[in-house]
């Protein structure tokens, strides 16, 4: 009976895979010091396109490259491509689905389950080229 209830307190954390993330993403996102840059052939809704461009910057500050793996609005709206209204317009949605979430600097960055979101749909953008 004690064994039980230890089991049923534990928690399971998923914890990214930071290199196979990084060799999943590659030819979809550079990771540059300036922050996460779009291959020329990437088109994707806005959603998607801001879930990888955090997914870009959760792995730039993983990997050293960049301080930070949190993007604005304005940085957002750049990497994507896309108007920074679009941009403005999607954050509450991912925010509301748990994907994303506000930093306390005003910035927003992936969660957990925006990681393990965007992780499932990279590979329909890698082949479509």
């Amino acid at each position: 009976r004690h064994r039980q209830m230890c089991i049923r307190d534990r928690k399971i954390v998923y914890t990214p895979d930071i290199i196979k993330l990084a060799e999943k993403v590659e030819g979809l996102v550079e990771i540059t010091t300036e922050g996460p840059v779009f291959s020329s052939s990437f088109d994707a809704p806005a959603r998607d396109a801001i879930c990888l461009a955090l997914l870009g910057a959760y792995l730039g500050k993983a990997l050293g490259k960049l301080s930070n793996d949190a993007l604005s609005t304005k940085h957002l709206a750049r990497i994507v491509g896309k108007a920074r209204k679009t941009i403005s317009n999607e954050v509450p949605r991912l925010i509301s689905d748990g994907l994303i979430e506000r930093t306390s600097d005003g910035e927003y960055r992936l969660t957990i389950l925006g990681i393990r979101n965007t992780e499932s749909f990279i590979e329909q953008y890698k082949y479509k080229k």
